[in-house]
């Protein structure tokens, strides 16, 4: 019994304590930080995220080679393409979580940490002292290999080399990072919609020119995996050029899209005319690729469609040239009745009054010969439009005949299909 009371007592100060943790969040917080596995260090600005490794030193100390790439790397932050973390930034964090990680040179060690600061790239290289040869004769130099890695998908998109002195390392050192910059995707947004163009926050700054063609694309929110990372899917959805251009900002014209472009969507195109050329090209295939899968779209129109054939058009033709025959027949048959009754004298008008009365029979003579000539006219355009119908098909016998219906004269036209 005794143990029971036991039991039960412990049981309740631990739900209360458990209670009272919870309720101070101290479950709730990641306190240990476990779960934080990116490091930090990148600016997150749109621009292409560079891990750069310590250079692989040769001949030289390992203190002088920090110190090129250290110039190395300022010289490559300057081209506005890049955002980078050198050797020293990311040493100091690394150290921290995996000491073994610490000071490494190689690819397969850089790009594992590139993934532990979400890199996009990682420059590797070595740095070696060699003799250079000049005007003046052979003078002591560096020969620098540098080669720019894919952290997602570890293929290499450039490599270099170049020779230098002490006083040309600055001058080769900004043509290097040119290169780079010219052989590197470069990636911006969508800032806003014109009713004409797009702008995005790529300029002259940047190294964007006049005419030079961009990639729209749209992240999903679908994962994609890559080895042991995951990133967001990108679609491509539209193609545009550039017409206009600022030091920080351009405009470009939309040639072809599979969708609506929205503020908020990437752009991306490269520097270099080749790479840019294959970038289009292979877009370009891509958009008329997916508008051909895409399931055609019926529509159900909520009133019927009227077709009107030729068939229509034809019968329309031939109900008003016979409307008009028989307005002319019965004019004809008028004019000829009331010529005929003035002619015979059975109508005392004539007699009796002089002027208009005596000119009376030729008034209606006349108009009884104008009518007859019109009703001939629409008999003939009757008969050519019947025959023309008959060539094509529209029908194949036709009868006429004469109904009196309340002792009026009714033209009825009969036609077989």
């Amino acid at each position: 019994m005794n143990l029971v009371r036991i039991i039960v007592v412990i049981s309740l100060i631990l739900g209360s304590v458990s209670h009272a943790l919870s309720q101070s969040n101290f479950f709730q917080e990641d306190l240990f930080n476990l779960e934080s596995d990116v490091m930090s260090g990148f600016s997150d600005d749109g621009r292409m995220k560079v891990l750069m490794l310590t250079l692989a030193p040769y001949g030289m100390t390992e203190t002088a080679a920090g110190e090129i790439s250290k110039a190395l790397q300022l010289s490559i932050f300057n081209t506005n393409h890049f955002t980078v973390v050198g050797p020293s930034e990311w040493n100091a964090q690394i150290r921290e979580r995996d000491p073994s990680l610490a000071d490494c040179n190689d690819i397969a060690c850089g790009v594992l940490v590139g993934k532990l600061f979400r890199a996009d790239k990682v420059l590797v290289g070595s740095i070696r002292n060699t003799s250079i040869l000049e005007v003046d004769g052979e003078t002591q130099g560096f020969q620098m290999d540098v080669r720019l890695v894919d952290v997602l998908t570890n293929v290499t998109d450039y490599t270099d080399q170049i020779l230098f002195t002490d006083a040309q390392m600055h001058e080769e050192f900004f043509m290097l990072a040119q290169r780079l910059s010219k052989n590197t995707e470069l990636q911006g947004y969508v800032t806003s919609l014109t009713n004409s163009s797009i702008v995005v926050d790529l300029g002259v700054e940047h190294g964007l020119e006049m005419g030079a063609q961009l990639v729209i694309f749209r992240r999903e929110a679908d994962l994609l995996s890559s080895g042991d990372s995951e990133v967001p899917k990108e679609t491509n959805i539209a193609i545009a050029r550039v017409h206009r251009i600022s030091q920080g900002r351009a405009n470009a014209i939309i040639v072809q899209q599979i969708e609506l472009v929205r503020e908020g969507d990437f752009v991306k195109t490269y520097l270099d005319v080749s790479k840019q050329i294959k970038l289009i090209s292979d877009t370009r295939r891509e958009l008329d690729t997916q508008k051909r899968l895409e399931p055609p779209q019926e529509e159900f129109p909520l009133q019927p469609e009227l077709v009107i054939t030729d068939r229509d058009l034809w019968l329309q033709r031939l109900q008003i040239a016979a409307a008009e025959e028989e307005r002319w027949m019965i004019a004809t048959v008028g004019t000829g009745a009331g010529t005929l009754l003035l002619l015979s004298g059975r109508l005392e008008l004539a007699q009796q009054s002089e002027g208009v009365g005596q000119l009376l029979p030729w008034i209606v003579g006349a108009a009884f010969g104008y009518s007859g000539y019109q009703y001939i006219q629409a008999r003939n355009l009757v008969s050519e439009i019947k025959a023309e119908g008959e060539i094509k098909g529209f029908v194949s016998n036709w009868q006429f005949q004469w109904n009196l219906d309340k002792n009026q004269p009714n033209l009825v036209f009969n036609y077989n299909f």
